[in-house]
């Protein structure tokens, strides 16, 4: 059985390390960082056959893409998967359930200890027959080295299982009940706090086991596997095939139908009541939609709405003026390869060919009758006398090291376990039963230049390779060299609308200066394979060279070559606009200095050209607001930015401290999956921000935040008052209605001290000063979900109004009247009406209508369907019309496609219509293999809700 380990991402500015181990029939991925769904995209690689997902922390860093990956894994019809990581996961997981739906997948998440196993030979996290994965424990410690066994306390009541329905044992702990069944198994499951009284039940107040049940509970929720795809049965005939399939269907829903019923008998006296998904609700006067998410056919628990049991993480330890959390190590065995069967061996013996063969081939002695000089006699025949000896399993080892706190910890796991001591062993006997081949060693600053890291390396055989990810020892080059291509030529149109994304291909130090480091090192890089069996050195799969156009046209000290076309495109585009700016009719708006920067403008989903929504305002002189900040914000604005001091200024660090607001408009994924992470790096900041940053939401968003903030800072606590303040969207409502409403789809729902309508009033006044605002009003819009668009005047007489998600709706027109700018969402063309309607978007056509009875003077167009994948026919204006479009400024607005990582000043957004021709056609200069539009808009599950 031949396998391999492979790198999707590494160390970068917009990725974290994501690991996969492939085999024919499956695919285990360690690590899910944001943009991991993207990067897939970009590789050419792709998820099918994946069967597990493992993690070595829950943090933002290693697991921030994995609610995107398990909506595209089940789109792409994984039925069943397993989620192995610390203490955390099931906070985690349960964390998304207001945005996370898919009721064809079964989640079975593995929750491991922070207690290390003290019993000789450790049962492993997760075994099935390709691999056999342990866990280890890495928990920092105080510098000078004290004790391990003083940091080892566990708060939070877990469990492990082995494999789906498998229950695994484990040592005692006073923390841990030595038996559990999962909610995956078959069997009821014991009430949480089943003596509660459901009218005052609050899961906030669930604590040890009925806690991690009640985080179950929405896991199981949010992906019951009631509605599994199977795959058809091969040679039957249609009619058959048909038949069987639904009983199949029958048998599986009629199953998860008694599984659900067991949950929620089991739990019944403490969720007992169930919401009502809201028939109909008013959302503009004569404006009405029916059945809100309306595929949604299960009903929450309730209780599903409410804050979830407060995650107690494990202490983290101060390094060096930086938290330091445990982490998950993994040793990862492969499968035990028998020997080669001896055919001479076993005629000699007297075994014929047949079952006797076949039971020694599987490792069982035999007897049977042999004539030897001419008497029969009995004879035994043991598997080792006629099979060689079997091939160790490769053996891969994973360490996420991110401090030297971390290292004691780490050396004493290895060191003093007797199990995990035959990992680093030398001794024929260890060797014959497990071969290391492979250890990547995803390590933070210091790690590597620590003498006890260095030494401990050196512990492992010399054929071992070590795969190393360091920031410091890592170049940095783009991962998505499609878009920063057709980004690179742009440039040459325009280099201040259109600047190179920051890279560089030198890393700040050389691997091979450390002293000892092992000789068989190397730097992680990706679409680097490294063949388990049969063995070989890593290597760089060829298509990623092949697929990169963009580090070798830029690293080239000429201009990236044009096609002719293009050159004449490009040419008369920018004659165009010198001419337009001499002429003197260029309309000079307030506000013109204004920068808008979309960092995200796809809808739905990534792609390799689009990342999903975001888009930075920049006021001079007052600082940055963010509108929506979708999976992979983070990582578009350091490409934007750059990431260090001597990248020049402002770097992303200076943006993030000048930003003093974000807007999310709703719940879906692709708005605000990259929030956290925004909010995580904010904290990393030096020196920290002089002043708050405002987070203007509804509930549920400001929920999964404060939710996400039990397991890493976010800065919703900080005693400086510098941190996150949190504003509700219902309280600035454009109508000004003094209250929050208190029915229908637009209740704000909760009772939590911070939705205090006066409360966020207040700090909405604070805002207003500090970016220098004269209002910040949001409006309700018509969109599959709650969802706000928001209207944004400042007191220098400029406004930018954004519309969200949202079919066309008058209520913006009337919130937004004369704009400086309508940020507009325009999903689809507008031949693609009807399937607009029904996804409640708006049309190219429709956002452009709006705009024209808003009277706004700019119209940015943005969140492009992915059947668009590099320019979207958008019908805007040529550049012959644009003469006459100027004749008539007080009539009819200035209107530009927004396009990922644009420097858009408001009063040169025009160049944008001169500029749209040269663009289309440069597009069409480098359209791909897989740039292939789709019929079918693609449906990967962010536009759900369950409020």
């Amino acid at each position: 059985m031949n396998w391999s380990a492979s790198v999707l991402t590494t160390l970068s500015s917009d990725t974290e390390p994501t690991i996969i181990l492939t085999f024919d029939s499956a695919k285990y991925i360690f690590n899910a960082g944001e943009n991991t769904n993207r990067a897939f995209l970009q590789s050419r690689g792709n998820w099918k056959r994946t069967r597990g997902l493992f993690f070595t922390d829950v943090g933002m860093k290693r697991s921030s893409g994995l609610p995107g990956l398990l909506m595209s894994f089940a789109d792409a019809t994984i039925s069943k998967l397993n989620i192995v990581g610390p203490p955390g996961l099931l906070h985690y997981m349960a964390s998304m359930r207001l945005y996370t739906f898919r009721d064809s997948l079964l989640i079975n998440p593995i929750e491991s200890s922070w207690t290390p196993s003290s019993v000789p030979s450790p049962e492993p996290l997760y075994k099935d027959a390709n691999i056999t994965v342990y866990g280890i424990p890495i928990l920092p410690i105080p510098e000078p080295a004290q004790n391990p066994s003083t940091f080892l306390t566990d708060t939070s009541s877990t469990d492990t299982t082995a494999e789906a329905g498998m229950k695994r044992k484990r040592d005692p702990s006073p923390d841990l009940p030595e038996k559990r069944q999962s909610l995956m198994t078959d069997e009821p499951e014991s009430a949480p706090e089943a003596s509660l009284d459901p009218a005052k039940f609050s899961p906030e107040t669930l604590e040890g086991d009925a806690a991690q049940e009640w985080r179950r509970l929405m896991i199981k929720t949010m992906f019951p596997g009631s509605n599994m795809k199977k795959p058809d049965p091969p040679q039957q005939s249609q009619k058959k095939q048909k038949g069987k399939n639904r009983s199949r269907e029958n048998k599986a829903n009629d199953k998860a139908a008694a599984n659900n019923a067991k949950t929620e008998e089991a739990s019944k006296s403490a969720t007992s009541a169930f919401v009502q998904v809201q028939e109909t609700v008013d959302i503009t006067p004569a404006e009405t939609v029916t059945n809100v998410d309306t595929w949604r056919r299960a009903r929450p628990p309730f209780g599903f709405h409410s804050q979830l049991p407060k995650f107690i993480p494990h202490a983290p330890l101060s390094h060096r003026g930086q938290p330091a959390t445990p982490t998950l190590a993994y040793i990862i065995v492969g499968p035990r390869v028998r020997g080669k069967f001896d055919v001479k061996a076993a005629e000699a013996l007297g075994v014929p060919p047949g079952p006797l063969r076949g039971r020694l081939t599987r490792g069982q002695t035999v007897t049977l009758k042999v004539k030897v000089d001419g008497e029969m006699i009995e004879r035994v025949v043991r598997p080792e006398d006629v099979v060689g000896e079997s091939e160790a399993p490769g053996t891969v080892v994973i360490l996420d090291i991110p401090t030297t706190a971390h290292i004691s910890a780490l050396i004493s796991s290895f060191g003093e376990s007797p199990f995990y001591k035959r990992f680093r062993s030398e001794d024929p006997e260890d060797l014959k039963e497990y071969a290391v081949r492979s250890v990547f060693h995803i390590c933070g600053k210091g790690v590597l230049e620590d003498e006890r890291y260095v030494a401990f390396m050196n512990g492992f055989i010399p054929s071992v390779h070590h795969v190393v990810a360091s920031r410091d020892y890592l170049p940095d080059p783009v991962t998505f060299t499609s878009a920063a291509f057709n980004q690179l030529r742009l440039n040459q149109l325009d280099p201040e609308i259109f600047p190179i994304p920051k890279y560089s291909l030198s890393p700040k130090k050389i691997l091979n200066n450390i002293p000892g480091i092992p000789a068989s090192t190397h730097l992680m890089s990706s679409s680097q394979l490294i063949p388990m069996r049969p063995p070989a050195p890593p290597l760089n799969e060829t298509f990623a060279k092949s697929g990169d156009m963009f580090h070798p046209a830029v690293s080239s000290d000429a201009p990236t070559p044009l096609p002719s076309l293009t050159r004449e495109r490009f040419a008369d585009a920018q004659k165009n606009v010198e001419d337009f700016s001499k002429s003197g009719k260029v309309h000079v708006p307030k506000g013109a200095d204004v920068k808008i920067i979309p960092l995200g403008t796809g809808s739905a989903i990534p792609t390799k050209y689009r990342n999903v929504s975001s888009t930075l305002i920049q006021i001079p002189e007052w600082g940055n607001i963010l509108l929506d900040a979708g999976e992979g914000t983070w990582g578009q604005l350091v490409r934007q930015f750059g990431l260090d001091d001597e990248a020049g200024s402002p770097n992303v660090w200076d943006v993030l401290r000048d930003l003093k607001c974000i807007f999310v408009s709703h719940i879906h994924g692709d708005h605000q999956m990259g929030l956290a992470q925004i909010l995580s790096k904010r904290r990393m900041v030096e020196p920290p921000p002089s002043q708050p940053l405002f987070l203007v939401s509804i509930r549920s968003v400001h929920l999964y935040i404060r939710e996400l903030s039990d397991m890493q800072d976010l800065g919703l606590n900080d005693p400086s008052g510098n941190g996150v303040i949190p504003i509700m969207s219902e309280s600035l409502h454009w109508r000004k209605t003094g209250a929050y409403q208190t029915g229908g789809m637009w209740q704000v729902g909760g009772d939590e001290p911070w939705l205090d309508f006066q409360l966020s009033q207040d700090n909405a006044q604070e805002m207003y000063r500090v970016l220098g605002l004269e209002s910040f009003s949001t409006v309700d819009v018509y969109h599959r979900t709650r969802c706000y668009g928001a209207v944004i005047r400042h007191k220098d007489g400029w406004s930018i109004v954004f519309s969200g998600d949202t079919q066309p709706t008058s209520t913006l027109v009337w919130a937004g009247q004369k704009a400086t700018l309508l940020i507009h969402e325009a999903t689809m063309a507008d031949d693609q009406a009807e399937m607009a309607t029904q996804k409640a978007h708006s049309t190219f056509g429709q956002a452009i209508a709006i705009g024209k009875r808003m009277t706004a003077e700019h119209i940015l167009l943005t969140h492009f369907s992915a059947r668009y994948p590099k320019m979207p026919p958008s019908g805007v204006a040529k550049p012959n019309q644009i003469e006459e479009d100027a004749q008539k400024r007080l009539k009819e607005p200035i209107i530009a496609l927004a396009f990922d990582h644009a420097n858009l000043e408001i009063g040169k957004m025009w160049k944008m219509n001169y500029y749209l021709a040269a663009v289309e056609q440069s597009f069409r200069d480098t359209v791909e293999e897989d740039d292939v539009e789709e019929d079918g808009e693609p449906v990967l599950g962010m536009d759900v809700d369950v409020e």
